[in-house]
């Protein structure tokens, strides 16, 4: 199995364990495959797929584990995307009358709307895409390093300290 597969497989029996009828391996790998591209944008790295369909970085090497999870965190971000979009299709375009609540004496059923679902899952996208933020701003911090030393702690105020 390929990077793409690999990675696939994982977020379906790990991530999304219960959901694997609705998205098989064949769909998240295509996902990966295709949003690629936006890894490198948040990453400022310069990942890309080969023929056999691993993911090659410009020295050869594939995704690290803080990649995978950033990677893995865009295509949840999807997935909450996606299914708050198909409830309210659904909510929108059904024919059918959507009861809440239904009273009778003692008795209450209340019963979940499409439209709070799709609300969960808006929720449910917020807490991945803050997620995704903290992993894309501790990545690029650990990754950076200063372009330039200057003032009192530079190498010619050392130098001269010395020769003194």
């Amino acid at each position: 199995m390929n990077d793409f597969g690999k990675l696939a497989s994982g977020i379906i029996t790990y991530d999304f364990p219960n959901d694997t009828g609705s998205y098989n391996t064949g769909y998240v790998s295509g996902w990966l495959e295709t949003n690629l591209g936006e890894l490198n944008g948040l990453t400022h790295e310069e990942f890309s797929g080969n023929a056999s369909g691993n993911i090659e970085f410009a020295s050869g090497s594939g995704l690290m584990p803080v990649e995978e999870r950033i990677f893995r965190t865009l295509y949840e971000l999807h997935y909450y995307q996606k299914s708050a979009r198909e409830s309210l299709r659904s909510f929108t375009y059904d024919s059918s009358v959507d009861w809440i609540t239904i009273k009778e004496g003692d008795t209450t059923l209340q019963r979940q709307n499409k439209n709070s679902v799709a609300k969960t899952y808006r929720e449910l996208e917020g807490i991945a895409l803050e997620r995704l933020d903290n992993l894309i701003f501790q990545y690029n911090s650990t990754k950076s390093s200063p372009l330039q030393v200057a003032g009192a702690d530079g190498i010619s105020s050392i130098l001269t300290a010395e020769d003194n």
